[in-house]
């Protein structure tokens, strides 16, 4: 191995090892009581190394993310979807995702404060904006530039306060009914028929719990 490839090597390594110690900081102790000399300690690299990977905390949160969703689709992929629109796709994926962190304690509490301190829809640009152009592609829909920004900005704001209203118990909905309801916020807004979106809600939960996805992680 040549001393270039070696140092690269070390880079993916110690990077890697922020993103590990940052999942398992993140999971036992939340998004907002997780600092970054806690991740320094617990990843074992000085304090300068951590901005050569990452600017700032939210850039952990927002590779998390992403890499979340993308394990998900991944995941997707290799199932039988012919023939599956990307609406109904992305039902699939929220029931993966949700499942994985709406049942678990942990991975719920980090999930509401960062979603009551920053925009998902932030967090997952670009993926989102493609999903949105796929939507527009498999039905047909007319919408502008300015208005397709103003339906995700009404999406992560209507999001946001479900999610808090939902946290905090003061909504009394099934977990599936939460998810179908957020999942298909951008295609109500959109103009896609409401009972497209009740059939791929139902659709959904029959076929992922089917799936086998134990192998996918949010955090730890």
């Amino acid at each position: 191995m040549s001393k270039s490839e070696n140092m690269y090597k070390k880079g993916i390594d110690t990077r890697n090892k922020v993103m590990s110690a940052s999942k398992k900081l993140f999971y036992h102790h939340g998004y907002n009581s997780t600092t970054i000399n806690m991740i320094k300690e617990e990843a074992e690299v000085s304090l300068s190394t951590i901005p050569y990977y990452f600017n700032k905390k939210d850039d952990i949160i927002k590779e998390i993310y992403n890499t979340f969703m993308l394990d998900i689709y991944s995941f997707l992929d290799g199932q039988n979807l012919k023939d599956t629109d990307s609406y109904l796709k992305h039902f699939y994926a929220s029931k993966i995702y949700y499942y994985i962190i709406l049942n678990d304690h942990n991975n719920k509490r980090f999930y509401y404060e960062v979603s009551m301190a920053q925009s998902n829809y932030e967090l997952l640009s670009p993926f989102v904006g493609g999903l949105h152009l796929n939507y527009i592609r498999d039905f047909n829909i007319t919408v502008s530039d300015s208005e397709l920004n103003l339906i995700r900005m009404a999406d992560a704001g209507a999001r946001r306060e479900i999610l808090y209203q939902y946290y905090n118990n003061d909504l009394t909905i099934s977990i599936d009914e939460f998810i179908n309801y957020v999942t298909s916020i951008v295609g109500t807004l959109m103009g896609i028929d409401k009972s497209v979106s009740q059939k791929y809600g139902e659709l959904s939960t029959q076929y992922v719990n089917t799936l086998d996805y134990s192998h996918i992680k949010f955090l730890i």
